[in-house]
């Protein structure tokens, strides 16, 4: 897979399952069952005609869902600003490229919709190393902590990439 040939495809409600279980292997049971909560509520949305600011597209190789990637946006925030949705890659393809690639393909789109500020947000607790570890190498920086976020303690950690030209 090159840059120029990654082919995705957008997310249809009957991925669900598929997708959280990619989350499952990729993070861990917590992050999955909130990624069921949010898609759910993205396609509940969606069937009733209603913007949840939220797009996502799915990586399949020979059929097999290898990783998932979005965008959003908070509806009360600048329009130019535009947030990493869930993103997971099967640790299978850890290594690859797969995931730069996924990142960097939703920055496109990012750029060509006007967005200016790129954010993400991840966790400081030890599981969450390769995803840190991973955006700084994407030319994240960090732009900010929210402490004691999760239920062990752990703070949130918020990247942000300038889109500008």
């Amino acid at each position: 897979m090159d840059k120029e040939s990654i082919q995705l495809e957008p997310m249809r409600a009957g991925d669900i399952d598929a997708a959280v279980e990619l989350v499952r292997k990729a993070m861990n049971e917590h992050e999955a069952a909130w990624a069921r909560t949010t898609l759910e509520f993205h396609f509940a949305c969606a069937a009733r005609g209603l913007d949840d600011s939220r797009s996502y597209l799915l990586y399949r190789e020979n059929e097999r869902l290898l990783g998932v990637v979005g965008l959003h946006k908070y509806i009360w925030g600048p329009p130019e600003n535009v947030w990493l949705a869930w993103f997971a890659v099967h640790p299978d393809c850890h290594g690859r490229g797969v995931g730069g690639r996924l990142v960097d393909y939703v920055e496109m789109l990012a750029r060509r919709a006007g967005c200016r500020k790129f954010f993400v947000e991840t966790y400081d607790s030890t599981a969450f190393d390769k995803a840190r570890s991973f955006y700084l190498k994407k030319e994240f920086v960090e732009a900010g902590r929210i402490a004691d976020y999760l239920p062990d303690g752990s703070s949130m950690v918020v990247y942000r990439k300038s889109l500008s030209p």
